[in-house]
């Protein structure tokens, strides 16, 4: 009987044994998995963005936990403990869970061998950042994976990518150099409908920071209160100057985000009025603004906001503003252009910079007479044109080449309605003005006065564009048909098919020059001096009648006369 009790006993004992085992295996098994951790309510933001993830179908200790020979007993001893603090509520509100190098390379072994990849449009090498000191300091794979970003689970941190390049850089050199992540594209990009080829970056060598607004945000900086989110022992906080031990303990031992200490700094800083104030109010501080208004295409009077389309694109002061002679003072003129766009634009600065100060100077003339004429009382209704005009003198026209016509343009009709008011008789438009609409104009402003010389021959567009309407694609390719052939859609000869269709029209009213040249032809030396002017011979005598414009090929036709 006693040996009955001993036996039940046993069996009980044994029974209770072997239910704690399978119910303390089993809460191993239930603790271990990722559901587990997710119905603490702690962890639902972990939880959340786990199950989203690339790393969704991977347990949460496969990575919290490295990998080794007593990685499964690690992993079942941190579930006990995990349900020992779940039911003792001795958790912390703060979760803090780190994952070594090691658990990630036993997936992604291969991330060390396969060179550069393309991250967005950056091109990333993982060897260097894991196997080589950065800034002195060792990175670990979660120093640019994060383990929790706005949603997403073990993504890339950009932010401190940016902070680890930038701090105690200057833009575009050092870790900072663009190009040591960023390739030139060999595109044609459309910024604010100013199209660019990045090809030219190379081939004039120029500055990407010149176009694209550097960090500006902050220094990075570490505030030292920042410091006490997390400690508050004397004997640490007391090793805040120690930058090595901090990095040491907080990069390289254990992860910690960068911007739980550091300041964020902003890898593109804002565009257009910021971007074009640039750092010249380092040394230029308030004296700036009327360009910087008249680039915006701003402060005018009557008239809706023009930005140029530089602006528009985020074109820095510095785009232009270089020093060119090494003197070391920024300036800009033609060949800032060039420098971007090619030795073409020369023609066009000039272009741009005469047709503004020809409009400046006229209505500059109309205020004037007109205050004189009028005296002190009409300075109040003169008041616009006269901010408008200082605006395009103070602006310098050339910042903002349409908006400074523009305004010019309102000023003249200003002044006009001040003097018909009062009995004065109106100026004329003092430049001339297509009679039409084109977006041409935006870049060949003021070119309705202009005068070229195709084929060596001059061509006043004053009468083409303005007298006879004719539009610029009359003689002109748009610029996506210049790979075939250049701007010119027309050559030498077919000016004869509008201008030879009058034939009524005298020769020299378009070659009158040809009266004092000699040419060398088939037949010999020809001076148009001797047989138009000596021997007071008629064109057509040696040309013929239009379409026929071709000198006779043999000597018989000149034998008529010599």
């Amino acid at each position: 009987m006693k040996f009955g009790k001993i036996t039940i006993a046993g069996y009980v004992v044994g029974m209770v044994v072997g239910l704690g085992l399978v119910l303390t295996y089993g809460a191993i098994e239930v603790s271990s998995t990722p559901t587990f951790c997710g119905s603490c309510h702690i962890m639902e933001p972990y939880y959340d963005s786990w199950v989203s993830s690339s790393h969704g179908d991977i347990a949460c200790v496969d990575c919290h936990i490295p990998p080794g020979i007593t990685a499964e007993l690690e992993k079942k001893y941190e579930a006990l403990s995990m349900v020992a603090r779940y039911f003792t509520g001795t958790y912390g509100t703060n979760p803090w869970a780190e994952v070594d190098d090691a658990a990630c390379l036993e997936c992604h072994d291969r991330r060390l061998l396969s060179g550069s990849e393309l991250f967005g449009d950056v091109l990333f090498d993982h060897r260097p950042h894991l196997s080589e000191l950065r800034r002195g300091k060792r990175l670990q794979c979660t120093s640019c994976h994060s383990q929790i970003v706005q949603g997403s689970h073990i993504t890339v941190t950009t932010t401190s990518c940016i902070l680890c390049h930038f701090k105690g850089e200057r833009p575009g050199e050092g870790t900072a150099r663009c190009t040591l992540c960023h390739q030139v594209p060999d595109r044609v990009v459309d910024a604010a409908g100013l199209e660019f080829d990045h090809g030219e970056v190379s081939r004039f060598g120029m500055e990407c920071v010149s176009c694209h607004t550097p960090p500006a945000a902050s220094e990075g900086g570490v505030p030292r209160e920042r410091c006490l989110t997390c400690h508050n022992e004397p004997a640490r906080l007391a090793e805040y100057e120690d930058g090595d031990l901090l990095h040491q303990t907080h990069v390289t031992d254990h992860k910690v985000e960068c911007t739980n200490c550091h300041l964020e700094i902003q890898h593109v800083a804002p565009r257009h009025l910021e971007a074009a104030q640039s750092e010249c109010a380092a040394c230029h501080a308030g004296r700036h603004s009327p360009q910087r208004d008249l680039y915006a295409g701003i402060a005018g009077k009557g008239l809706p906001p023009m930005p140029d389309v530089m602006f528009r694109a985020g074109v820095r002061c510095e785009g232009c503003h270089f020093d060119h002679d090494g003197a070391g003072t920024s300036t800009a003129g033609a060949v800032s252009c060039m420098s971007c766009h090619g030795p073409e634009y020369r023609t066009l600065f000039a272009s741009w910079s005469e047709s503004v100060a020809e409009r400046r100077a006229a209505v500059r003339r109309e205020l004037d007479d007109t205050a004189r004429q009028l005296g002190p009382a009409a300075a109040e209704a003169l008041a616009d044109a006269r901010a408008n005009l200082e605006l395009v003198e103070r602006g310098r026209g050339i910042h903002n080449v349409p908006y400074s016509l523009a305004l010019l343009g309102a000023a003249h009709e200003e002044i006009n309605s001040v003097r018909g008011a009062r009995g004065l008789a109106s100026f004329r438009t003092a430049w001339p003005e297509a009679p039409y609409e084109t977006p041409c104009l935006e870049c060949h402003a003021g070119i309705e006065g202009r005068t070229a010389r195709p084929f060596g021959r001059e061509f006043p567009h004053l009468s083409h564009v303005v007298g006879r309407g004719l539009a610029c694609e009359t003689c002109h390719r748009p610029h996506e048909e210049w790979e075939d052939g250049g701007p010119l859609r027309l050559a030498a000869g077919d000016c004869t098919s509008c201008h030879h269709r009058e034939e009524a029209r005298a020769c020299l009213d378009c070659h009158a020059g040809t009266r004092r040249r000699t040419f060398t032809t088939e037949i010999g030396e020809f001076s148009h001096a001797v047989h138009s002017g000596d021997m007071e011979l008629e064109c057509d005598a040696c040309h013929g009648q239009p379409p026929q414009v071709r000198l006779p090929a043999d000597r018989e036709a000149c034998a008529e006369c010599h």
